[in-house]
């Protein structure tokens, strides 16, 4: 009896803890909506004497575009804001934030990667991109698509500020051809995202229209038959220029360094912009790829985690196995500005993919005869993302104080369909003892997909947000979410009715950040939020339960060099409950397909760590991206009382280097007859992967460019990876698979032009 009445004693008190913490995270939440709700409605337009200081800010900050529109549709009007043809890697404003701020005006880390960089470095996937961004480890599944990870979490996507659920991890991407940069942050974005992991978003910023006519573009060849060719051409389409436009072709016909995988893709993506008033634009836009690719599900291990030493060319499995996933997309926005530094926007979007999956995988430990047992694996996976943003956004003034004001709402609906079959050696024994190099399985043994679930999950909610500049060089911000969320599911071969398996009303993130420019060049900030994760991993039990957790962030942020270079010193602490982790020693088993990755609820885990990131230029035609991360996740309460203490991120090491730097021998003005070299590395600490027997050290690779600029349109660059021919796993899995190796020593010739 004194057992139960000290239990229910410490239930009701976890209770009463709950209750005021939510009831906290209200008040914080429903305080910095009122903060400037009244005044917005009081202030509809401002007085002259207070026009006129706001001419004068703008003036002295002409820089910085003052609305959506200016920052990615008038292009090159403004070279600091849209990274297209600025032949910089800085960017001096980011459109993630709604209200186009600085990166020193943001109390987080944020990292851009240009369109400049990415020209440089040749790198023309989401992948390869995103390895370029501080701290963010990319982690491939041997079909075009990745899992992406940052301060020990999964990132979530953006496009266009328009929040997605999905389409980002395990997924195919576009041809980064038609982005104009990647914005990343890290560490939760739960005011904006809604419910996501604290690992941070990735907000693809697409190309838009010029209002002038501009044609480029590249074809590239180089190791493993690996071509590329993309075009770009975009100008006015009417007399007047009130309607531009912009086309965007891209193709890829590629083999790998390991044997019998093949990739080719086709991406195509068209935007115009119709300037229907002074302050009025309509975009409309639609994009497309469709691809074909060998479905390589990586190398074994042996028995005991330790690596088999096999060549970099291995192909393990059968050589039919393909991955097709044609994807479309629409969207449209309308932005207005309404003067006096306000303006609105709408965005939408539609995107439609189809996935379908044939393909073998090993499951048993490998014999000394390169021997072992295969499972037929036969997937479908259709996905309908739909998602809508609206926000207004601008300044008052209260007590002779400027107040950036925004408030708005967004949702976004994942729609899947899914189904999927396995044929094993267990049941089928001409699966059984095969050589992994060379099984005898025929393309014919596909089993039949008999159930298929339909999954629908939604999120909405408004958010909103005060900027107060308590004095000029200290900046107060308040803001906060309140977040609807639902996943539910149905057997639609058997037309069972939909069961709700998770549903969230009206969850409270709060955020509060403060800036402090205390010097001119240099700012030093803090922040805190919450974060609010439902989760679709499953363990053998069923679906796990939603994360919750908070981040406290601080650090310096510098600009020189008349903010051609920023330079980032950051910390922070992360600490959430009920995190998933695959459990790397289970087969593919879990969900209700049966065929899904298992996962585990870590109990309590903590992440923290310190990042320091230098990107811009140094001097003229020197050009730098350079960082260094720190990680420390570990395990803080667990089931399993070993793993208390050990980190739980797989492929996530401790320490991350990264280093991209480029030189133009002349300045800009000369365009004929320069050379230009540009040279990196990425250097890491050792990592384990799914199963933690899986290990691998540090590792080095090292890469180099050399380029010829032959006319002012004709440019021609090669470039060499992993110069060393450095042997490493560029991922990690378990004993049966997902193990890869990074690619050897490797070149790329490419042929730009500008017109």
């Amino acid at each position: 009896m004194a057992l139960k009445r000290s239990a229910a004693q410490t239930a009701q008190q976890e209770r009463q803890k709950l209750t005021a913490r939510k009831a906290c995270h209200y008040g914080v939440f429903l305080w910095s909506m009122a903060t400037g709700l009244p005044v917005m409605a009081a202030q509809a337009a401002d007085t002259d004497e207070d026009a006129k200081k706001k001419s004068q800010e703008q003036t002295a900050e002409s820089d910085v575009p003052d609305s959506v529109e200016n920052l990615v549709v008038q292009g090159e009007r403004h070279k600091n804001a849209t990274t297209d043809g600025t032949g910089s890697y800085v960017v001096k404003a980011v459109s993630m934030g709604k209200m186009l701020l600085r990166l020193d005006d943001i109390p987080q880390s944020v990292s851009v990667l240009s369109r400049q960089q990415m020209r440089d470095q040749n790198l023309n996937t989401v992948d390869d991109a995103l390895k370029q961004v501080p701290g963010v480890n990319v982690n491939l599944y041997g079909d075009g698509t990745a899992g992406m990870t940052a301060r020990g979490y999964t990132l979530t996507p953006q496009f266009d500020g328009v929040p997605s659920t999905g389409g980002l991890q395990m997924s195919q991407q576009f041809d980064v051809a038609i982005y104009d940069r990647l914005e990343v942050l890290r560490g939760p974005n739960g005011m904006f995202q809604g419910s996501a992991p604290p690992g941070g978003s990735v907000n693809f910023v697409r190309k838009r229209p010029l209002d002038h006519f501009k044609a480029q573009g590249s074809f590239s060849g180089g190791s493993w038959n690996n071509l590329h060719a993309d075009a770009d051409v975009t100008g006015p389409l009417t007399a007047s220029k009130r309607v531009t436009g912009r086309l965007v072709l891209a193709g890829t016909d590629r083999d790998y360094f390991y044997q019998k995988a093949h990739d080719r893709r086709w991406t195509a993506y068209a935007d115009i912009d119709v300037h229907v008033t002074d302050h009025t634009t309509v975009s409309l836009v639609a994009m497309g790829q469709k691809n074909d690719t060998t479905r390589f599900v990586g190398l074994p291990r042996a028995a005991d985690g330790s690596d088999l030493h096999l060549s970099r060319n291995s192909f393990v499995g059968a050589d039919w196995g393909r991955t097709s996933s044609p994807m479309y997309e629409l969207g449209g926005e309308l932005e207005h500005r309404f003067g006096g530094g306000w303006r609105a926007r709408l965005s939408g979007r539609h995107r439609m993919t189809d996935n379908t999956l044939h393909y073998t995988y090993l499951s048993s430990a490998v014999t000394a005869q390169k021997r072992g047992n295969f499972v037929v694996a036969n997937s479908l996976i259709q996905d309908q993302y739909d998602g809508a943003d609206l926000y207004f956004t601008g300044p008052v003034r209260v007590l002779h104080h400027k107040i950036d004001l925004l408030i708005g709402g967004n949702y976004d609906s994942d729609l899947m369909v899914d189904g999927g079959a396995t044929r094993s050696w267990r049941t089928d024994t001409s699966l059984a003892g095969l050589d992994i190099f060379s099984p005898a399985i025929s393309s014919t043994i596909q089993p039949d997909i008999t159930t298929k679930y339909r999954e629908p999950t939604k999120q909405g909610g408004v958010y909103g947000s005060a900027r107060i500049h308590l004095l000029p060089s200290l900046e107060l911000l308040m803001g906060g979410r309140l977040s609807f969320y639902e996943y539910k599911y149905k057997n639609i071969s058997q037309n069972t009715p939909y069961v709700i398996s998770q549903k969230n009303n009206a969850v409270p993130t709060p955020y509060l950040g403060l800036v402090w420019h205390f010097v001119p060049n240099l700012t030093a900030y803090v922040s805190f939020t919450d974060t609010f994760s439902p989760q679709s991993a499953y363990s053998l039990s069923g679906r796990l339960k939603p994360v919750l957790g908070q981040q406290i962030e601080g650090g310096l942020k510098g600009n020189f060099f008349h903010r051609n270079l920023n330079v980032t010193v950051a910390g922070y602490r992360v600490v959430e409950r009920n995190k998933a982790i695959e459990d790397g020693d289970q087969d593919p088993i879990c969900g209700r397909s049966g065929t899904s990755t298992c996962y585990r609820a870590a109990g309590k885990v903590r992440s923290q760590g310190a990042e320091v990131e230098m990107i811009g230029r140094l001097l003229p035609g020197w050009d730098i991206n350079a960082s260094y991360t720190y990680n420390d996740n570990v395990i803080l309460k667990d089931s399993t009382a070993s793993l208390v203490g050990q980190a739980y991120t797989p492929n996530s090491p401790k320490h991350l280097f990264k280093l991209w730097t480029h030189y133009r021998f002349a300045p800009p003005e000369v365009t004929r007859n320069v050379w230009s070299v540009g040279g990196g590395l990425t250097a890491q600490s050792g990592t384990f992967g799914t199963s933690r027997t899986v290990t691998q050290g540090s590792y080095v690779v090292a890469n180099a460019q050399i380029g010829y600029q032959l006319r002012p349109e004709l440019n021609i660059t090669v470039n060499v990876n992993n110069l060393s021919n450095t042997r490493y796993y560029q991922r990690l899995g378990n004993i049966y698979y997902y193990n890869y190796y990074g690619e050897p020593r490797n070149f790329m010739a490419t042929v730009q032009s500008v017109f």
